[in-house]
C-alpha cells in the first residue's frame, strides 16, 4: 500500500541521518540533567546535604545549639555542621562548605546587655541556593534572638549585673530572677503552648499507604520524577515539529509533485505522512521515557504509561500537523511551531510545576496538551492508576484526532489545488 511505502521511505530517512534525531532527544534530556543536578545535589541519592563550618570564637550557647541541630536524627545527611576555628576562612577560600557561621567573641553578652552584635555568614560563590538556605536559617535565629532580648529585657539586665558582680547572686535575687521568667513565661502560654502556627508536611500520595513511600524516589530520580516528565513532552513536540516540517519540505523540494505522478494518491500521501508523525512521535516520547526509568523514575503502571505515551503522541501530531497546514513555507512553520511549542511548554508546567505558577495562569495551562500531558504522567508518578488519568487521555486522544483530521483536510485541499 502507497501509505506504508511512504511511512517507510520516512522511517528510513530518519535512520540514514540520526545526527537530527538524536538532537531532537538531546534537548529535554538534556535539560532535565541540569535540573536533575542543580536540584538534586551530587551525594549518593539520598538528599541534599547541607555543610555549614562553625566558627564560635564566644563559645555561646547558640554555637552549641546549631552543633546540636546537625546531630538530630532528622537533620542527618542533610546538615552538617562542623565546628573550626580562623582556619575555616581558608576552608571557604577552598568551596569545602557551603557557608561559614562566625559567631564574634562577645556575642553572648552583647545579647544580654542588648548592645549591638552580629553573625557574620560567608557564602560559597560556587554553590547557588544552599548557601541561601543557610544565610535565611541564620536571619530567622538572629530574629529570634533580637526579639527576645527585647522581649526579656528587665530580667536580662538581671542576668547582666550578676555576671558583673565580683560575688556570688543572693539566693534571693535567683529566687526573684526565676519567678519573673516564670511570670514571663506565662504570658506566653497563649502563643507557645500551642503554638499559634504549626507545619504540617504532607507526602504526595502518603494515602496510598506505606508502601507506595517507601518505593518513592529519592535525590536525582525525585527531582527527575517532577521535570523529566515535561520536558519529554517539549522533546515529544520537537520531534512531532521536525516529521510534520518535512511535508512543507517536500513540496519546496519538489518530491510530492514526483510521488503524485507515481501510482501515489493524495489521499495516500496524506495517511503516509501522518503515520510518519505518530510513529516517530510515540516511538520518540517511548525512548524518552525508558531513559527516566534508567535514570530511576517510577513512571507508574506500565500500561498506563503506555496509554499516556500514546495519547500524548497523537495530540502533539494533531496540533504540529495543524500548525503546519496553515502555513506557506517551511521557514515560516519552523517559526510558527516554535512560538507555539515554547509558549504551551511555559504555560503548561513543562518547565515550572503548576503548583508553582499563579493561580490566574491555571484555566490558561488547561488549554494546553502539554498540560493534560504532563500531569497524567505527575499523577502516575504519584501513585496513580489508569482510572485517575481517564480525563487526560481522553483529552489528548480527542485533541489530536481533531488535529489531524482539520489539518489533514487542509492539507487535503492544498494538493486538490496543486499548492502542495
Amino acid at each position: 500500500m502507497a501509505a506504508f511505502q511512504i511511512l517507510r521511505r520516512d522511517l528510513l530517512r530518519y535512520l540514514r541521518n540520526p545526527g537530527r534525531t538524536a538532537l531532537l532527544f538531546a534537548i529535554p534530556l538534556m535539560m532535565a540533567a541540569i535540573f536533575a543536578v542543580v536540584f538534586g545535589g551530587h551525594g549518593d541519592g539520598d538528599g541534599i546535604t547541607i555543610r555549614v563550618l562553625l566558627w564560635d570564637e564566644d563559645d555561646s550557647l547558640l554555637g552549641r545549639l546549631l552543633q546540636g541541630a546537625g546531630d538530630r536524627p532528622e537533620s542527618e545527611g542533610r546538615l552538617e555542621v562542623v565546628p573550626v576555628g580562623p582556619e575555616g576562612v581558608e576552608m571557604m577560600n577552598r568551596g569545602d562548605a557551603s557557608a561559614l557561621v562566625h559567631l564574634p567573641k562577645g556575642f553572648t553578652r552583647a545579647v544580654i546587655d542588648g548592645t549591638p552584635t552580629a553573625i557574620e555568614v560567608v557564602k560559597n560563590p560556587a554553590q547557588r541556593f544552599l548557601p541561601l538556605v543557610v544565610e535565611e536559617g541564620v536571619v530567622l535565629g538572629a530574629t529570634v534572638l533580637s526579639a527576645g532580648s527585647r522581649a526579656l529585657r528587665p530580667e536580662l539586665d538581671v542576668i547582666s549585673s550578676f555576671l558583673d558582680a565580683d560575688h556570688r547572686p543572693e539566693d534571693a535575687a535567683v529566687a526573684s530572677l526565676s519567678a519573673s521568667f516564670n511570670r514571663r513565661a506565662k504570658q506566653f502560654d497563649l502563643y507557645l503552648f500551642p503554638p499559634v502556627v504549626r507545619l504540617e508536611a504532607v507526602d504526595v500520595g502518603a494515602a496510598k499507604g506505606e508502601e507506595a513511600s517507601a518505593k518513592k524516589p529519592q535525590g536525582i530520580a525525585a527531582v527527575l520524577s517532577v521535570f523529566l516528565p515535561g520536558f519529554a513532552i517539549l522533546g515529544v513536540l520537537f520531534l512531532a515539529q521536525s516529521a510534520t516540517r518535512d511535508m512543507l519540505h517536500d513540496r519546496e523540494t519538489g518530491v510530492v509533485r514526483q510521488l503524485l505522478t507515481a501510482p501515489v494518491t493524495p489521499a495516500s500521501y496524506l495517511v503516509g505522512k501522518c503515520l510518519s508523525v505518530l510513529v516517530v512521535s510515540a516511538a520518540g516520547l517511548g525512548l524518552l521515557v525508558a531513559a527516566g526509568v534508567a535514570a530511576g523514575v517510577a513512571w507508574g503502571p506500565p500500561l498506563a504509561v503506555a496509554a499516556v505515551v500514546v495519547a500524548a503522541a497523537v495530540a502533539a501530531s494533531g496540533t504540529l500537523l495543524l500548525v503546519m497546514s496553515v502555513v506557506g513555507s517551511e521557514r515560516q512553520g519552523d517559526a510558527l511551531a516554535t512560538i507555539v511549542i515554547m509558549s504551551w511548554c511555559m504555560l503548561g508546567g513543562a518547565f515550572v510545576p503548576l503548583a508553582q505558577m499563579p493561580a490566574f495562569l491555571h484555566p490558561i495551562a488547561r488549554t494546553t496538551l502539554v498540560y493534560w500531558a504532563t500531569s497524567a504522567f505527575s499523577s502516575l508518578i504519584a501513585g496513580g492508576g489508569i482510572a485517575d488519568i481517564l480525563p487526560n487521555l481522553a483529552v489528548l486522544a480527542g485533541g489530536g484526532a481533531l488535529g489531524i483530521a482539520i489539518g489533514a483536510a487542509v492539507m487535503g485541499r492544498r494538493l486538490a489545488r496543486g499548492a502542495l
